[in-house]
């Protein structure tokens, strides 16, 4: 299983202290949200460019917008290596997976909780990955939603083994096993790292609580 932690959840008024906290770890999560798509706002690709910049992490990028295909470009020249946009922002997923893919980058479509996982199935030729997003925000806050389980397992059925599964919300270190039972094989974690007091310590601490074999 990959660790990936995410950048959202550090302090957007020193990200580059935050991301030299995360040390050694080799990969980084950028959750671009528009304000439009979702109700909340992150960043856009002024502080993208400033994050690729300051680091040699490997980056991704979660794309929760509500027009996805205008930032491709410009998230490659960043020299991001994987792309996600949400199935639900894109009116012809395959036109977007098209794009990333002639790229050179990994393309993955994102699903928000209440998305049916079988729409996946006529683009599984082109998917590289699927991000899940296991939450919702409610009264209860960001919460990890059990029906995220059920959805992955039928997703992880229909489609090739060749395709990663993705989960992305409310994830803590004791969910770990049973997402990796689901077919998950990477994880984002965003409070969980930074806010730890060493992020590079707790990220190998959750690496090391993984069964054998299934630490990457």
């Amino acid at each position: 299983m990959n660790i990936i932690p995410s950048i959202a959840s550090a302090n957007p008024l020193a990200l580059g202290a935050e991301i030299d906290r995360l040390g050694k770890i080799s990969c980084l999560h950028l959750d671009i949200e528009d304000g439009n798509f979702c109700p909340s706002m992150t960043f856009g690709m002024d502080t993208v460019r400033a994050i690729a910049s300051h680091t040699k992490a490997e980056l991704d990028a979660h794309l929760m917008v509500t027009n996805p295909l205008d930032y491709v470009d410009s998230l490659c020249e960043c020299g991001i290596s994987k792309i996600a946009a949400h199935i639900e922002a894109l009116p012809y997923p395959a036109k977007f997976l098209g794009k990333v893919r002639s790229k050179g980058k990994k393309a993955g479509l994102a699903l928000n909780l209440k998305t049916d996982g079988s729409t996946l199935e006529a683009f599984s030729d082109q998917l590289d990955y699927v991000l899940f997003l296991t939450n919702e925000p409610d009264d209860a806050g960001l919460k990890f939603k059990e029906y995220s389980l059920k959805k992955i397992t039928l997703c992880r059925k229909i489609l090739p083994d060749r395709v990663s599964l993705w989960a992305d919300g409310g994830v803590t270190q004791e969910l770990l096993p049973r997402l990796l039972a689901c077919g998950v094989d990477t994880v984002i974690m965003g409070r969980t790292i930074f806010c730890a007091s060493s992020p590079e310590e707790k990220y190998q601490q959750i690496l090391n609580s993984l069964p054998v074999g299934n630490q990457k």
